[in-house]
């Protein structure tokens, strides 16, 4: 066993065991958790992702139920209804939005007035990860000159 208290400043940081899968994994692998003992949850990344998508699935009701009461029926409606008419385009903005959770991408400035709060555009639907970084204002004003 890793004892913690040997660890110096600038060693590396002792790995951590997965209580799910049994995998040793770097404590990068972990997400923080502030009331462990060692500020990181007890189960992998990995595994937490699979649980939570195991239990949207079990639940999948009961959840759509909670996003209706706290969003409203035309919302949720609204939302559907545009995921069943263009699959490509959410598929492209989970990919997207992977990417940058996991670091594979970074946010840049709003590409025209180079506001730090930006949306992503995509201009080809095939190409996920090909995005332009617009503020709002300026990626509603491409949208109107595109309909226009």
């Amino acid at each position: 066993m890793i004892q913690t208290s040997l660890l110096t400043e600038g060693a590396p940081a002792a790995p951590k065991r997965c209580f799910k899968c049994g995998e040793w994994k770097t404590r990068s692998e972990f997400y923080r958790h502030p009331q462990m003992g060692d500020g990181l949850l007890g189960k992998c990344k990995v595994c937490t992702r699979r649980d939570v998508q195991q239990n949207y699935e079990a639940r999948r009701e009961r959840y759509l139920d909670y996003e209706k009461r706290r969003y409203g029926p035309k919302r949720i409606t609204g939302i559907m209804k545009s995921k069943k008419r263009h699959p490509e385009h959410e598929r492209a903005r989970l990919h997207l939005r992977n990417a940058v959770a996991r670091g594979r991408i970074t946010k840049q400035p709003c590409e025209v007035c180079g506001a730090a709060r930006v949306d992503a555009h995509h201009p080809d639907y095939s190409k996920p990860l090909e995005v332009r970084w617009l503020c709002r204002k300026h990626h509603m004003a491409l949208h109107r000159m595109e309909a226009a």
